[in-house]
Formats: C-alpha cells, sequence, structure tokens
C-alpha cells in the first residue's frame, strides 16, 4: 500500500507541476551521449541473422516444429515472438544477445527480457527481466546501458510505467536510476528518493528473474 500511495502523490505533483517534467522526444539527450530508442511491433517475418534461428533452438526456448503462429503457449522460433538485440561492442550476437520475448508467451501476460552471454561453449543467462526494452546506449564498458519499461498497478489497478536505466556491472545488469514515470523526466533533486522507491517496486513486484 505505501508505494501505491507515494506513487500517486508524485504523479499528481507532475500534473500539476511543469517544472518537473521535460517534454518527451524521439531522441533523447544523456550525459553519455544519445539514446537509441527501440520500438519492437514482431512484425519481422524473418530473423536479422542466420544465427538467431540456431540460438533459439540452443535456449530450447521454443519448438522448431510448431507451424501454427496463433499457438502463443508452444511458439514457434519464429520472429514472430522473439526479437534479438546485440549488447556488447565488436562481440558477434551468437556469443552475447538481449532477447526481447513478446506478451503472452509461454503464459507469460508482460514482455519478457533475458540476457546472454556465452561461457566457453555454453549460453548463461546473465539477467532476466519482466519488462519491455525500449532503449539502449553506448557506454564506456563496451556494454550498452538498457532502457527497460516497467508495468506497475496501483492504487484502483492504475498501470503506471517506469523506464529504469541498468548499466553492466560485475558481469551483468543492475538497476541505475529511474528515469521517467509515465513518461515524465525526473528532476535531480527526486532522484535519490525515487530510485530507492522505484527499485524496491521492481524486486517485490518479482520482476526480475
Amino acid at each position: 500500500m505505501k508505494h501505491w500511495v507515494f506513487i500517486g502523490m508524485f504523479l499528481v505533483f507532475v500534473s500539476c507541476n511543469e517544472e518537473l517534467v521535460k517534454k518527451k522526444s524521439t531522441t533523447i539527450k544523456t550525459q553519455v551521449g544519445t539514446q537509441t530508442n527501440i520500438e519492437c511491433l514482431f512484425d519481422e517475418t524473418s530473423f536479422a541473422s542466420q544465427d538467431e534461428y540456431p540460438l533459439l533452438k540452443e535456449l530450447k526456448i521454443c519448438d522448431e516444429t510448431q507451424k501454427d503462429l496463433n499457438n502463443y503457449d508452444v511458439p514457434a522460433c519464429n520472429p514472430k515472438f522473439f526479437k534479438f538485440y546485440p549488447f556488447i561492442e565488436n562481440k558477434k550476437i551468437k556469443d552475447a544477445f538481449v532477447l526481447l520475448i513478446k506478451s503472452r508467451v509461454q503464459g507469460f501476460p508482460l514482455r519478457r527480457v533475458l540476457v546472454f552471454e556465452r561461457e566457453g561453449k555454453e549460453l548463461v543467462k546473465v539477467n532476466g527481466f519482466v519488462a519491455n526494452l525500449i532503449g539502449k546506449r553506448k557506454s564506456a564498458s563496451k556494454h550498452d546501458d538498457l532502457i527497460l519499461r516497467f508495468n506497475d498497478k496501483v492504487g484502483m489497478g492504475e498501470v503506471v510505467f517506469y523506464n529504469c536505466l541498468y548499466v553492466w556491472k560485475d558481469k551483468r545488469y543492475v538497476f541505475k536510476q529511474v528515469e521517467q514515470i509515465n513518461d515524465a523526466t525526473i528532476k535531480v533533486e527526486f532522484q535519490d528518493s525515487m530510485n530507492v522507491e522505484i527499485e524496491t517496486v521492481i524486486s517485490k513486484n518479482r520482476m526480475l528473474f
């Protein structure tokens, strides 16, 4: 209950105070450069590279014999359900990738983001999020920073969206900060308190696995 009240008060304050937010734009300038926005519609008819289909088979995350593209419970190894993104500079996608999975696949109502890196001959999952991948930024670590959008139901079932920055640290992605709530950009003076609140909400809602 506590975070519902806290987030609700923040959203009311946002709606009443134009100085708190910056208008949403297609390209977002940050301290480390320009963010590449991502919008995946899962409307492609073929994979972007020849490595992607074999990767799905290796992960055993889909059924290579499935022909029914309306079957979400037992999905085909098809770009209608899965989208690959590189995240390490100069590393082939077969050895490191972010996998975005469409909502409803395998009974999950929301989109999921999985991060894999190969160790030796084996693909190892280093992160899992119940979230949507909406952006990437280049970083000094050579691992792209990720912008993930989380859903949260507050109050009387109202859906609130948190756009959060995750950065590479100690061989995995870790929470850095919440950047927007319902597309309202948080000003510096609110950053620390909102970081604590939103990171707690994400954990309590079991959006990490």
